[in-house]
């Protein structure tokens, strides 16, 4: 168990100058004048103002010497305060909104009313401005907050997007979200992706039982599927498994997986791992749910097994935490409801499918604010008493799964787990129900749906998801009626 952080985590971005070569000649020219500027008036201050305000030129040159000195100071300002500061409870405006927001450079979340996408311009069709409409403290009037997204990068605008959905969630999109034709580039979005597991079925089971292979991963530009496919980066590697960032013959994204049996293999279990990568794929293939990260097609190519996978562009939960600290009740009871549909979708599947590695490694935030499950690396159909692999993170996984013998409850486990870690930005302990600290005001309210969640007997674990999902939707519909108290991250 752990408290809060008490600090309240913030983070920034910077914006774009598109004067920041200008703004350094300016300085560069005006650093040795006010340099004699303020000599020339501490000249003044000692030796002249003691004399009287008789002489005329020196009086004009000291207010020069002034006005050079406070310009300099203001370009300089001007250059390097040009971020924008977000927290959980507010944002900072970089110092040149000074004036277009009425001299006020912090506002906080609960106030912004609407976000709005619009064109600078009438011939423009794709939206290049972000408009943030705040209400005044007073209510009466609103201010629009204009941002020009050329002024961002990608990133950074992809960062302002989450912060919004995450911290403001009420606030309107105009228009939605997902109707937005900003284009995010496909290098920033898929660096974000967390694959620390993406080693499959077939390569856990027979990466440890064979010699190391001479595994050489895809050059970029490489060709699969008939040149249908085309690999764009290599996201990670290890033993004999790669993943890959590609694109299709439409220019989409995607995201293409691909394992290598050992070459010294006995046949036996060459027969055995084909299996197994056509059962995980057919399987996988076969789910269709707007949560869950969609296998497109599967093939073997030179003894080379690929999937091709649904290119999701977002952020995972861990860094999303890491970055900005434990969330808020209303969102992560928001985020476990999304999950807690996932797997009552998986597990009511026939056989039942069980994850076995629901972490918030494997579960990215989209910048509408879905939650979407991305890796099945790990995933398995329950098919009767067939012996498991313990695949997963021990914080994440309950005594059965250890012991190579899970269960679709072993998943109800693994979620609690995740809440537990998006209430207090910690993994929990490895097998102790989780709970969180005590001296927090909601404890009371949220300890018994976690511990029941994290309970180590099967008996007093929560059996079906459905239970789960339900549960979760009492805990929000209480926390909104009975206006229980927020987490104190300050």
């Amino acid at each position: 168990m752990s408290n809060f952080d008490k600090d309240e985590k913030s983070f920034n971005i910077v914006l774009k100058n598109p004067f920041a070569r200008q703004y350094d000649a300016i300085l560069k020219i005006l650093l040795p004048l006010s340099s004699l500027a303020l000599c020339y008036l501490l000249y003044y201050l000692v030796k002249i103002l003691p004399l009287g305000l008789s002489n005329f030129f020196a009086l004009k040159a000291a207010w020069f010497s002034f006005i050079l000195l406070l310009s300099y100071l203001a370009v300089l300002y001007l250059q390097l305060k040009r971020r924008f500061v977000f927290s959980q409870e507010r944002l900072s405006l970089p110092a040149i909104y000074c004036l277009a927001s009425g001299g006020r450079l912090s506002w906080e979340w609960k106030d912004l009313k609407r976000v709005v996408f619009s064109a600078s311009q009438e011939l423009i069709e794709i939206p290049d401005q972000l408009v943030l409409v705040f209400s005044e403290p007073n209510g009466l009037k609103e201010k629009n907050i204009y941002i020009d997204v050329r002024d961002l990068d990608h990133n950074d605008l992809k960062k302002l997007i989450y912060s919004i959905t995450s911290s403001a969630p009420d606030a309107e999109f105009s228009p939605p979200i997902d109707q937005v034709a900003i284009k995010i580039p496909t290098s920033s979005g898929l660096k974000q992706l967390n694959f620390n597991d993406f080693t499959s079925l077939w390569d856990h089971e027979f990466s440890e039982r064979f010699a190391p292979t001479l595994y050489v991963p895809l050059a970029v530009g490489s060709k699969l599927r008939n040149d249908s496919l085309t690999i764009l980066e290599l996201l990670a590697c290890g033993g004999s498994a790669a993943i890959y960032a590609g694109k299709d013959l439409l220019g989409e994204q995607i995201i293409v997986k691909e394992a290598v049996i050992p070459l010294n293999a006995t046949p036996e279990l060459k027969e055995k791992a084909l299996e197994l990568f056509h059962r995980e794929a057919l399987l996988l293939s076969k789910l269709n749910h707007p949560k869950i990260a969609k296998v497109l097609d599967h093939f073997v190519e030179n003894d080379h097994h690929y999937e091709v996978l649904e290119f999701i562009d977002g952020l995972d939960l861990r860094r999303f935490v890491k970055e900005r600290g434990p969330q808020r009740a209303e969102f992560v009871l928001q985020w476990a409801e999304q999950i807690a549909e996932i797997l009552v979708y998986l597990h009511e599947q026939e056989p039942p499918i069980i994850h076995r590695d629901l972490t918030p490694d494997n579960l990215l935030l989209r910048v509408d604010g879905r939650i979407v499950l991305i890796d099945f690396g790990a995933a398995n159909a329950f098919v009767g008493t067939a012996t498991g692999t313990m695949i997963g993170k021990q914080s994440y996984m309950p005594p059965e799964q250890i012991r190579g013998k899970a269960v679709p409850q072993s998943d109800i486990y693994a979620l609690g787990g995740t809440c537990y870690f998006l209430f207090t930005g910690n993994d929990p302990t490895p097998l102790e129900p989780s709970q969180i600290n005590q001296e927090h005001e909601l404890a009371a309210f949220l300890n018994p749906f976690l511990a029941r969640c994290t309970a180590l007997n099967l008996e007093d674990r929560y059996t079906l998801a459905g239970e789960v999902l339900q549960a979760i939707r009492s805990l929000r519909l209480n926390l909104k009626s009975e206006a229980i108290g927020e987490p104190e991250l300050n």
